[in-house]
């Protein structure tokens, strides 16, 4: 299941026989601390919402339009940070990204006005879009590929721990503090990690291997992940690059990859659609039904934390099953869950057990789905076109990332009937993206087990 393949004259091939070493580890671990804020700080305004509507007195509509926002903000992110990482190195892109969305949190504890919340959650989108992305091409750039699948996998669900921890800390924090000290507590801390990272983060080393003048800083990281020959990695990059093939945007939706690029499209369409409208308007409608702010965050958590789990599971019944059986199955399990949910008496906050349950069992199969897309497309979609082609899929997942903010604050007139419903149909609509794509990730045969 390789999230990514690198070239065989590339860094990261020649790192492939190595252990891996505590340096890398560590890395990886840096890293993926970036995704637990961006997750983090991603859902705090979702957090917040209740008790912001019920203090300034404004309209869920109203606060669906801030939602959009976020989005074209993390849209626009989402492509400036690649352009970024590829023109001035993977690692000035990631502390670039946090700090933007850290400003932008610490900020909106200070805001007055609706407006002003609208502005500092698009600027704050801008860092958010950027950072997984970045994150998960740093990752890879810098794992042996037989840990690489994981390794990634792991730094998608981080998504999901910060999102825990971010439900653990609004429990704790709304009802005694407000939200305010949500915002001023998650930005502070944001900010602190940004100017740690700066000082500790070290560079891709494939993006090094293609920058000639930072020869000296690829050969002292190449020496402390303890390659034996850093010399020869220069050479065999310059030899990649002389030999790459350049394909046209257009072959993506030529016969041979169209159905594998609509279908995709569409499955993260869907299921951004159906992540997102948790992220920003369950815990709303948990409390528009009558539960408490406590409840609400945790219902959050319970998701968060059923997808991280979800992931990991998913990542290994991949290796051992293949991709088709167990996204196809997570989806439609997903899919049930949601018209459970949709059914369940919760109005005057029934059920309070049965809610967050379901809730965990949501992130454990929908949820999880979702992370391993990404692992699919990078098999599907051939080396030239890779990063196109999963730019694409993204771009699909942040367009059902704005209409789900719009579409929040109308299901949620229609109680749990129609804001569970309406998931249920997203979640069939994403096993069928699933059914369509013929590239999946075929299973690995037993002597194969091991990578």
């Amino acid at each position: 299941m390789a999230v990514a393949t690198i070239e065989s004259s590339s860094p990261q091939s020649m790192l492939d026989d190595l252990p891996m070493s505590a340096f890398q580890l560590w890395s990886v671990l840096m890293i993926a601390a970036t995704v637990i804020l961006d997750g983090l700080d991603n859902q705090m305004l979702g957090l917040a919402a209740p008790s912001l509507l019920k203090q300034w007195g404004i309209g869920r509509e109203a606060l669906g339009s801030v939602f959009a926002l976020g989005f074209v903000g993390m849209a626009v992110g989402t492509l400036t940070s690649g352009w970024v990482g590829d023109r001035f190195g993977r690692r000035g892109a990631l502390i670039i990204g946090v700090a933007i969305f850290g400003v932008a949190t610490l900020l909106t504890g200070f805001t007055n006005a609706l407006w002003q919340v609208a502005m500092l959650k698009m600027l704050a989108g801008v860092g958010l879009g950027g950072v997984p992305g970045t994150a998960s091409a740093m990752i890879a750039e810098f794992t042996p590929v037989r840990w690489r699948s994981i390794a990634v996998t792991f730094g998608v669900v981080c998504v999901s721990i910060g999102g825990i921890l971010g439900g653990i800390a609004a429990a704790l924090i709304l009802p005694s503090l407000g939200w305010r000290w949500l915002f001023y507590i998650g930005g502070a801390v944001t900010l602190m990690f940004v100017a740690w990272l700066w000082s500790v983060l070290p560079e891709s080393p494939r993006f090094l291997a293609q920058r000639p003048d930072r020869a000296d800083e690829l050969d002292h990281i190449l020496r402390r992940i303890g390659h034996p020959d850093p010399a020869s990695v220069a050479r065999q990059a310059q030899t990649a690059r002389e030999a790459a093939h350049y394909e046209p945007m257009r072959k993506l939706f030529g016969p041979a990859l169209l159905r594998d690029t609509m279908a995709l499209s569409i499955a993260m369409f869907s299921g951004m659609f159906m992540i997102y409208l948790m992220f920003s308007w369950a815990p709303t409608m948990l409390t528009s039904t009558g539960f408490g702010l406590q409840t609400a965050s945790l219902g959050l958590t319970s998701f968060n934390m059923g997808g991280t789990i979800g992931a990991m599971i998913a990542s290994l019944a991949i290796i051992r099953f293949g991709s088709r059986p167990v996204l196809i199955l997570m989806a439609v399990v997903g899919a049930g869950v949601c018209t459970t949910l949709a059914l369940l008496p919760i109005n005057g906050g029934r059920n309070e057990g049965a809610v967050l349950a379901c809730l965990g069992a949501l992130g454990l199969f929908a949820s999880a789905a979702q992370s391993a897309m990404f692992a699919v497309g990078a098999h599907a979609f051939p080396t030239a076109l890779r990063a196109r082609g999963l730019g694409l899929m993204g771009a699909a997942g942040r367009a059902g990332a704005i209409v789900s903010a719009i579409a929040g604050a109308i299901l949620i007139g229609w109680s749990n009937l129609g804001f569970f419903g309406a998931l249920a149909a997203l979640m069939l609509v994403n096993a069928l993206g699933f059914i369509a794509v013929r590239g999946h990730i075929p299973r690995l045969g037993r002597k194969d087990m091991h990578i």
